[in-house]
């Protein structure tokens, strides 16, 4: 059942975009070619060669996308990845993602032409159309930054510790420390930390704390 649904969705995909072709090696599937983007008016714009490598468990998991002709700089700050990926959102999304499960043509729609898109975007306006995301551990931090609404580091640690050690019901009080019931304070908060897998969790706060120390060593090197 799974490998029929797969096929069909390939198809799809194929349909879409004729100058890409399947490649199977090793037992893994690729979709591989062209990919010509447009603008708002339907006018082409530019092309990208692209491999994108679906997951073996399909539609579970994170389809992979890597350009491959070389059209931009193959550095972080364009967002591509030390193995060569591109960093097509943040690893929290894709985490939640992969658990939920993405249709290969929802991946091209949501992700892949987005930021093929942005890339040319960048090279016009040397801006991000919808602004910049840091890489590594300081991306873990802004992500979390954002999410809780806090700046502290220190703070972020302790509160992704304790939602890593405990879960929480609807009718407990809010974490933030409001004494408002979760339900109505930080539940949509809440449902993102508990849709989040153990393993992307605890990755993520080592990173931070290991940023943490870097700060604080930052810190007192400046204070000498």
């Amino acid at each position: 059942m799974q490998k029929v649904c797969l096929d069909k969705d390939i198809s799809k995909v194929l349909e879409m975009f004729p100058k890409l072709t399947l490649l199977e090696e090793n037992k893994k599937k690729s979709l591989v070619g062209e990919i010509d983007i447009f603008d708002a008016l339907g006018n082409y714009v530019n092309s990208y060669n692209t491999k994108i490598v679906i997951p073996k468990n399909y539609p579970y998991g994170f389809p992979i996308l890597f350009e491959t002709s070389n059209k931009f700089s193959h550095i972080p700050d364009r967002h591509i990845s030390e193995d060569g990926s591109c960093c097509v959102c943040s690893l929290q999304e894709s985490d939640l993602v992969s658990q939920k499960g993405i249709t290969i043509k929802d991946f091209f729609l949501r992700y892949v032409i987005p930021y093929l898109a942005n890339q040319l975007y960048f090279d016009n306006e040397e801006e991000w159309a919808n602004g910049d995301y840091e890489h590594g551990a300081d991306g873990i931090l802004q992500y979390y930054k954002e999410l809780f609404g806090i700046s502290d580091i220190d703070e972020v640690i302790t509160l992704l510790s304790f939602f890593n050690a405990k879960k929480m019901n609807r009718n407990d009080n809010c974490f933030c420390k409001s004494k408002i019931k979760l339900k109505k304070c930080h539940l949509e908060v809440y449902n993102i930390i508990k849709d989040l897998s153990k393993t992307r969790i605890e990755t993520d706060l080592l990173y931070l704390k290991y940023l943490s120390k870097r700060i604080g060593r930052k810190q007192q090197n400046l204070e000498l």
